[in-house]
């Protein structure tokens, strides 16, 4: 029962982020009709952005419901929820290349628009976005994952008893197979930071920053971002991150440095997690 109270937590806040960003929305654009009038820079993202950019994000915002109805029909048939295995990952992988492509198809082709220039691709070297990488990813390890991570999970465990790791947590946690562990990684370290960077911190951060603010669209895409996640402990680690790789993407100019960060994140995450003593 915590854990489907726990998923209904996951669901509810994923509710009140979208009112928050439904409302907010209507509030600036109010307060920018009859108000002072100090426009921001948009880089041309406009309202018609602010419907596509949901078109790449469904299943990634249908998450936790879906999860939460999955939850509750195993709990009706009286079995434990099955471990997934390569398949699963298979699938997170092919659906990463399709939220980068229909990411990209989006702003690309159909609202005709440079993505590398959008979004910074050319802007940096290669060597600074590689530091900047390390440098943050680092620092997000220790305040997101370690300070704020351990944290969160204390007090939601303490709150709902047997509350489960996310599966590819579970899985590498029992060091499967070879392959699952590859997977694992490209899942984790390239195609997933990559697809999310660009749907959430790019295409989703731009376009609602447009529509509002910057400090609105890093909290709110960010908490959508974090939800999205499934996963009740890293709500709180995860939204602060995602906050973070916002912050990043402003000071560096390119959404390189996010991607990188983000990479170097789950990787160290995934370390942490095969060998947990280096850290005991």
């Amino acid at each position: 029962m915590e854990e489907i109270a726990a998923k209904q937590v996951l669901v509810d806040f994923e509710i009140i982020a979208l009112l928050v960003l439904f409302l907010g929305i209507a509030a600036f654009r109010l307060y920018r009709k009859f108000g002072p009038n100090d426009e921001i820079p948009t880089r041309e993202f406009d309202g018609f952005d602010l419907v596509l950019m949901f078109f790449p994000a469904l299943l990634f915002l249908f998450a936790p419901l879906l999860d939460l109805f999955a939850a509750k029909a195993q709990m009706a048939k009286g079995g434990e929820k099955s471990a997934p295995g390569v398949s699963f990952l298979l699938f997170n992988i092919f659906y990463f290349i399709f939220v980068g492509v229909m990411t990209y198809g989006i702003v690309a082709w159909v609202r005709n628009r440079d993505f590398a220039e959008v979004f910074g691709l050319r802007r940096r070297s290669f060597p600074m976005i590689v530091v900047c990488s390390i440098i943050g990813g680092l620092c997000s390890v220790l305040i997101c994952a370690w300070a704020i991570g351990n944290l969160s999970e204390e007090f939601m465990k303490s709150v709902f008893e047997g509350l489960s790791a996310q599966e590819l947590v579970n899985q590498l946690k029992e060091k499967q197979s070879t392959l699952y562990f590859v997977l694992s990684v490209v899942a984790a370290c390239i195609a997933a930071p990559i697809a999310e960077e660009f749907l959430f911190r790019g295409y989703m951060y731009e376009s609602v920053k447009a529509a509002t603010n910057p400090l609105f669209s890093a909290i709110v895409v960010g908490a959508l971002f974090a939800v999205a996640h499934v996963n009740l402990p890293a709500l709180l680690p995860l939204w602060a991150f995602a906050i973070i790789l916002c912050l990043a993407y402003e000071w560096s100019g390119t959404l390189w440095v996010p991607v990188g960060m983000h990479a170097f994140f789950n990787g160290a995450n995934i370390l942490l997690m095969q060998y947990p003593e280096t850290v005991q």
